[in-house]
């Protein structure tokens, strides 16, 4: 059975989500289950978390712990990437520091400002596991669920490692358009693709009959006349808490087709929703902040890890994550149809080779096999170019290793552009070197980025 490597495995909730997904799946029972952190106590933590959920359930699986990477990656087949580097400290900088600028960011963990110096945070953790993974388990197959999911891919790709991304948002939405349009999930027929958290549902049917239209009827009836109301259904359209899907709305009226991501996070990505705060306001009435979820949350783990293992005593079902549905499709089980953020090598025509696409893929004994979709609507790709280029200059400025190209990269992002002249850009990026140096590569240094 295979050895499975969980790098950042004393995450509060997800690490054990995953592992739960594996001892549901009984393909995968006898695997070996190694848990990494920097933090031995936290891995521990989770450990006997899964080593208690193996008990109730009666299944057999070889878990350990341990805070040495190349220990656990020793012959390792799968490699699952859920880690983070600089914990709260950084990400309230991620934050507040363009905040003061004017940059308001809900999330800030994708692109702009934040989403740019989390990846360089990430850069010398990803090049370490890279590095490692061509030493020790050249064969293995990466799958990264850490943000920023574009450029972390990109620069994993970059060292030659077998890796895809994976992200919920496309399940999640589509389960939310069969919710909200009366639709059986199973029977909805859909195709979407982009790149993460800016793909286009290029296809949503039920029964051959196109529901776009329905959609975007009701959509416009909701959401578009004026305020844009606050009904049952716009409270509880998003996969996110605080509904309110008006920025959704607005793109599918632009652009013609519905996008991946909630609409707090989809402000973030374009020019148009956050000029100002009354702007913001009007979008989004209730603001979801992800800073503030992870400060409420901070110290919970032992009183969140305990509540996780009863409530999976109690049901064992695999949750929507892919992870271990593609391991028990390598494995040889049953083949799954998933979506992967990958390199870009004509799957989507229209957008850059070799920049991160977010397409369908199926996967069995043989791999990950992206699929060709083919070009986007015209509108759709011009829309994705505006956020790969920043994507692109940030992984460039660390493979270069180019300190003007993280400037570069914020003042191409589509929403810090709108706000902020090319000086006042310049002022922020060195402000954000300044409060991070301690986490980023060492080229990057405040006084190699011309202020």
């Amino acid at each position: 059975m295979p050895k499975i490597v969980i790098i950042g495995a004393g995450g509060i909730t997800f690490p054990l989500r995953l592992a739960a997904d594996l001892l549901a799946l009984p393909e995968l029972h006898g695997s070996e289950l190694v848990l990494m952190d920097l933090s031995l106590k936290r891995a521990v933590r989770t450990l006997r978390a899964v080593q208690e959920l193996c008990a109730h359930h009666g299944v057999a699986l070889e878990a350990w712990a341990t805070d040495d990477r190349r220990e656990a990656l020793k012959g390792a087949r799968y490699v699952i990437l859920t880690f983070q580097v600089g914990g709260i400290e950084a990400y309230r900088a991620d934050l507040e520091i363009p905040r003061k600028y004017g940059v308001d960011l809900p999330a800030g963990d994708t692109l702009g400002p934040g989403g740019v110096f989390r990846f360089l945070r990430s850069a010398p953790a990803l090049r370490d596991v890279a590095e490692d993974v061509r030493a020790l388990c050249p064969e293995a197959w990466v799958l990264n669920y850490t943000n920023p999911m574009a450029m972390n891919c990109l620069y994993l790709a970059s060292f030659g490692v077998r890796v895809v991304g994976l992200c919920h948002s496309i399940p999640g939405t589509a389960r939310m358009l069969a919710e909200k349009l009366g639709v059986p999930f199973e029977e909805l027929d859909y195709l979407a693709a982009g790149i993460n958290h800016q793909a286009w549902f290029l296809r949503l049917e039920h029964r051959g009959a196109d529901l776009r239209p329905r959609l975007l009827e009701r959509l416009r009836a909701e959401f578009l006349p004026e305020y844009g109301g606050s009904t049952p259904w716009t409270e509880g359209t998003s996969t996110y808490v605080g509904g309110q899907e008006r920025v959704r709305a607005e793109l599918m009226d632009a652009f013609g087709y519905f996008v991946s991501e909630s609409s707090h996070h989809s402000s973030e990505y374009v020019p148009y929703f956050r000029k100002n705060p009354g702007l913001v306001s009007e979008y989004i009435p209730r603001r979801w902040d992800y800073l503030r979820f992870c400060i409420a949350n901070a110290g919970k783990e032992e009183e969140q890890t305990r509540a996780l293992v009863e409530a999976l005593k109690r049901d064992l079902t695999p949750s929507a994550e892919y992870g271990m549905q593609i391991l028990r499709a390598l494995q040889g089980g049953r083949p799954a149809r998933v979506y992967g953020n990958v390199v870009n090598r004509g799957y989507v025509e229209n957008l850059p080779a070799g920049a991160c696409v977010e397409v369908p893929c199926t996967v069995d004994a043989g791999g990950v096999h992206p699929q060709p979709v083919g070009k986007l609507p015209l509108q759709c790709a011009a829309l994705n170019q505006t956020n790969l280029l920043p994507q692109q200059l940030a992984v460039a400025a660390v493979l270069e290793q180019n300190p003007e190209h993280v400037t570069h990269a914020l003042l191409l992002d589509p929403l810090t552009a709108a706000l902020l002249t090319p000086p006042q850009v310049q002022a922020m990026t060195a402000e954000l070197l300044q409060a991070q140096q301690r986490w980023l590569p060492e080229f990057l240094r405040p006084g190699n980025v011309r202020a």
